[in-house]
C-alpha cells in the first residue's frame, strides 16, 4: 500500500510537482495559502487541508515547496504537533543553509525526520519528473522516501546533511543569476551596436558556449516575452542567500554582488512579478 503524501505549497513549481504525484496513484493532502491553486488537484482527487498542520496529521510523508525561509518557518512551527515520529518532512524550497540546519537539528532531537530536497529546474521539467534533486539529510529517511522522489526527478544527488544540499541549490542559482546578467549586457550591447541578436543565438548555440537557458530567456526577451517562470524578486532573494552563505564561509561573492545591484534596480522598477529575464529592461 502506498503512503499517503502531504503537500504543501502550490505555486509554480509545487502545483506540478503535487500533480505528478498525484498521478502517480499516491493518495495526496494538499494547502496552499490560496485554495484556488489547489483547484486542478481538487479535480483530480487530492483531498483539500485547511493548514499545513492538518496537512502533516494526514499524512505520511509531508512535502513543502515555498518562498522563502519565513513561509519555511511557519510551516514547521505549524506541523510540530502533528508531524509524528516515523514521519518525514521533504523541503523543495531554495532558503538558507542555517535554517535547514536548525530544522534538520530540531527534527533529529525530537526523533522527527527532516530532508531538504531543492530542485534544479522549471516548470516542464516538474511537469515530466525530470528535475534535478540535491537531497541533504539522514540515508535511513532518504531509503524511505527514495522511490517517490524518483517521481519527481531524473536524477538525485545525496548530501549527508540537509544544508549541504541548500548550499549546492543556491550555488546552481549563482549560475542562474550570472548569466541572466551575461545574456542581458550582451543583448543591450548587440542591440546598440547594430548586431543582429537571433545572430548572437545562433552562434551561441553552434559553440561550445550553448546553453539552454541563453536559447530560452534570448528568444523569449526577442519576444518581449517576460511571463514569469521564475519571479525576478525571488532570484534576488537568492542571489542574496547566496552572497549571505558566502560569507559565512569567508567566500568573496564579487558576481553575485554586481547582479545583486542589477536586480534590486529592477525591483525598484516594479519589475519583480515578471521574470527574471526582465532585468534586462533595466539596461539601456
Amino acid at each position: 500500500m502506498k503512503p499517503t503524501l502531504g503537500f504543501i505549497g502550490l505555486g509554480f513549481m509545487g502545483a506540478p510537482m503535487a500533480m505528478r504525484l498525484l498521478n502517480a496513484g499516491y493518495p495526496l493532502h494538499v494547502y496552499n495559502r490560496t485554495k484556488e491553486k489547489a483547484g486542478s488537484l481538487l479535480h483530480q482527487g487530492a483531498v483539500w487541508k485547511n493548514s499545513p498542520a492538518e496537512c502533516a496529521e494526514h499524512a505520511d510523508i509531508i512535502f513543502s515547496m515555498v518562498t522563502n525561509d519565513s513561509a519555511l518557518r511557519d510551516i514547521t512551527t505549524s506541523i510540530q504537533t502533528t508531524l509524528t515520529a516515523g514521519k518525514i518532512h521533504i523541503d523543495c524550497s531554495t532558503v538558507s543553509p542555517k535554517l535547514t540546519a536548525a530544522i534538520e537539528k530540531e527534527y533529529r532531537t525530537s526523533g522527527r525526520s527532516f530532508l531538504h530536497s531543492p530542485v534544479l529546474g522549471s516548470i516542464p521539467q516538474a511537469t515530466e519528473g525530470t528535475l534535478l534533486l540535491f537531497v541533504g539529510g539522514s540515508d535511513e529517511a532518504f531509503t524511505g522516501v527514495e522511490s517517490v522522489l524518483k517521481i519527481l526527478g531524473s536524477k538525485i544527488w545525496r548530501f549527508s546533511a540537509a544544508e549541504h544540499a541548500s548550499n549546492t541549490k543556491l550555488i546552481m542559482n549563482s549560475f542562474i543569476a550570472g548569466m541572466i546578467a551575461t545574456l542581458s549586457q550582451a543583448f543591450a550591447f548587440a542591440k546598440n551596436s547594430g548586431v543582429d541578436r537571433t545572430v548572437l543565438l545562433d552562434i551561441l548555440q553552434s559553440s561550445s558556449l550553448h546553453s539552454p537557458m541563453y536559447q530560452a530567456k534570448g528568444k523569449s526577451i526577442l519576444e518581449g516575452n517576460f511571463s514569469p517562470r521564475f519571479f525576478l524578486e525571488n532570484l534576488l532573494k537568492d542571489t542574496n542567500l547566496f552572497r549571505d552563505a558566502a560569507q559565512a564561509y569567508s567566500t568573496p561573492s564579487p558576481i553575485a554582488d554586481t547582479v545583486k545591484q542589477m536586480l534590486e534596480e529592477a525591483v525598484s522598477r516594479k519589475l519583480g512579478k515578471e521574470d527574471y529575464s526582465a532585468v534586462i529592461k533595466i539596461l539601456p
